[in-house]
């Protein structure tokens, strides 16, 4: 047998519509959950990403205040290690210095004040004083000479070059200040 179906079609088409409509919402509100379920992760994650970023940032802030409380240490360190590199080269030389020091003393005129000598690897900056021009030009003289006969015979010619950079009077104290470039021979002071 056959079925007879006795709804007439714009009812058939209001159930069909009615369906799809009902259909529709449950898709609709599973959608909907869906896409609840899903920002509240999303806003979850990013509370737990913040968070995480925050603790990170007061860990390298911390760390941060901990290297920069180091770094005057570190700045003592290297200024002790400067100096006592320094201070060990100038025990290590310090009598080849000394032979130096007493040749530049025995070639020194008695009208010459030495007021700074400076010595540095192959030269000596000496700031003076002098009575005349005439005593500056002795002892440039003195310190070139190699057969200079004051001083030490093996340091005879210790001084290599002489170049005399300044030269200004001072009429109040009626003297002469200089300055000059003594270069010398390391290998002479053995």
């Amino acid at each position: 047998m056959q079925d007879i179906n006795l709804l007439p079609q714009s009812e058939i088409v209001e159930q069909s519509k009615a369906r799809v409509t009902s259909f529709s919402a449950v898709i609709s509100i599973i959608f909907l959950i869906l896409v609840a379920l899903f920002s509240g992760y999303v806003f979850y994650m990013q509370s737990v990403n913040k968070k995480q970023i925050s603790e990170l940032d007061a860990k390298i802030s911390a760390s941060r205040a901990q290297i920069t409380a180091m770094s005057a240490i570190e700045i003592t360190v290297r200024n002790l290690d400067k100096k006592y590199t320094g201070l060990q080269k100038v025990f290590a030389d310090r009598k080849k210095y000394s032979l130096l020091m007493t040749e530049l003393r025995s070639r020194k005129p008695a009208s010459i004040d030495l007021d700074n000598v400076d010595l540095k690897e192959g030269k000596i900056n000496i700031n003076g004083t002098a009575e005349n021009y005439v005593s500056i030009a002795d002892f440039i003289n003195g310190l070139l000479n190699k057969k200079f006969e004051g001083g030490t015979k093996e340091l005879q010619e210790v001084f290599t070059s002489v170049s005399l950079n300044s030269v200004s009077m001072e009429s109040s104290k009626n003297s002469i200040q200089f300055f000059i470039v003594v270069d010398f021979d390391p290998s002479k002071l053995k």
